[in-house]
């Protein structure tokens, strides 16, 4: 069984001297199918045993990160990769605010540091298994992440699908605003910054590309001060 739609990329940190990779794919499971795979008896064992899975080849592989998360304030790739690098450099400075490094990655994706929040925003329940679709980030140390990708859609018996992420639309911008708290001046005063002007952020369907700038700004303006705050 081959599978091709994972997004890899390196990243090579040179003033600290961290090379890494790291995959993303989007995924869909049949519960039903799940839960009578691996004779389980309701959705919340079905997320247990997928959570094990996902820590058992986690374990088998040196140095390996692996987390599922949902996708609805995910605003593209770069919002993950870029909080892959805020983990990868916790780590390096041994300034983790989880004892868990998968855990770690969902606060830098949520921008808080309330490991809660973090979970409920980005972690994967059981009305996301109900679903059945959601993402996978894998960080390596080595190119190792489309035989990983593979390994984990093989034992979950799961569909890689194309990868959403990147798409934009009216609603998903309006969710990722009042998420993460940002402001009409905010998003005005780093487009005015780019030389962008006469932004309607109360109909952002419009103007989509030019606001997703602004806020990935801002969300990466958050997690560099969430990682401050640990030092």
């Amino acid at each position: 069984m081959e599978f091709t739609v994972v997004i890899v990329k390196d990243f090579n940190i040179e003033h600290i001297g961290l090379k890494y990779y790291v995959g993303i794919s989007q995924i869909r499971i049949e519960l039903n199918q799940f839960l009578k795979s691996y004779n389980l008896p309701n959705e919340e064992e079905a997320l247990n045993y997928l959570f094990k899975i996902i820590e058992d080849v986690q374990n088998k592989n040196k140095e390996l990160i692996i987390q599922v998360f949902k996708d609805k304030y995910v605003l593209n790739q770069d919002h993950i990769f870029i909080a892959c690098y805020y983990l990868q450099k916790a780590i390096f400075h041994e300034t983790l605010i989880s004892k868990k490094k998968n855990i770690e990655l969902l606060l830098y994706l949520s921008t808080y540091r309330q490991i809660g929040k973090g979970i409920k925003s980005f972690g994967v329940d059981t009305s996301d298994l109900k679903k059945g679709t959601f993402l996978i980030c894998i960080i390596s140390p080595i190119n190792n992440l489309t035989k990983i990708n593979n390994d984990i859609l093989e034992i979950l018996n799961a569909t890689e699908l194309d990868i959403s992420i990147n798409d934009l639309t009216d609603e998903k911008i309006k969710e990722i605003l009042k998420f993460y708290e940002m402001s009409k001046p905010q998003i005005k005063s780093v487009l005015n910054s780019y030389g962008i002007k006469n932004i309607n952020i109360e109909n952002p369907n419009n103007n989509l590309n030019d606001i997703s700038v602004a806020i990935f700004d801002l969300i990466c303006e958050k997690m560099a001060l969430l990682s401050l705050e640990k030092i």
